[in-house]
């Protein structure tokens, strides 16, 4: 599921994507911004129930659940022994789990948890209700990254996918060629080179960032 819609992308550039292959276009590059902000932010970010992950661990009182905001700790297996909530381990802040009473045994592949994490959509209604909604700010980012890659695709196909073609003639037919410019001065060649994400788009990524 990507971070936006095509709806969202039609609202942001106020066009009309017609259907069919337009609109595949549209969401493909939904899913192409999707896919940067989650490389960029290391997380996965949209909402995933009870995944099973198994951990190293280097003993201590603590280990940290790598995806984030984590909405529930379902189960915890220590060296094959099932814990008991509260009792042998408590879910903290910002994805730490804490063993109660004792330390975490130290090795690798020792804990096996399984937990839910991530933010939920506002159209996601089965949703648990403990599920935080995608950040808007997210969300925009994802709109401008799509966009960019849209119309980014429209150029391609004008130009039929010849690079760094800004103008194009019909009767003695010329071709001009050039760099583009973005608006926070990253410069790109052709449409195909349009940037995913802007070094101002990044910032606002940073606190998502592990």
């Amino acid at each position: 599921m990507g971070f936006c819609t095509v709806a969202d992308l039609e609202a942001f550039l106020q066009v009309d994507v017609p259907a069919g292959e337009k609109t595949t276009s549209a969401e493909r590059a939904i899913t192409e911004a999707t896919a940067a902000i989650q490389n960029y932010c290391r997380q996965v970010l949209e909402l995933v129930e009870d995944e099973t992950i198994i951990l190293d661990c280097h003993g201590g009182g603590t280990v940290l659940l790598p995806e984030l905001p984590v909405i529930e700790v379902s189960d915890v297996v220590e060296d094959d022994e099932t814990l008991t909530v509260s009792d042998e381990y408590k879910l903290g802040n910002h994805g730490v789990l804490y063993r109660i009473g004792a330390t975490w045994t130290s090795g690798p592949q020792m804990i096996e948890v399984t937990y839910s994490h991530g933010y939920k959509m506002s159209d996601d209604y089965d949703a648990p209700a403990a599920a935080e909604l995608m950040p808007d700010e997210i969300v925009q980012v994802c709109v401008r990254a799509a966009s960019r890659a849209y119309q980014a695709g429209l150029r391609a196909d004008e130009v039929d996918g010849v690079p760094g073609i800004q103008a194009t003639g019909l009767g003695d037919y010329s071709v001009q060629y050039g760099s583009e410019a973005s608006s926070a001065g990253e410069s790109t060649l052709g449409a195909s080179a349009a940037p995913i994400l802007l070094r101002s788009e990044k910032a606002v990524l940073d606190k998502y960032r592990v």
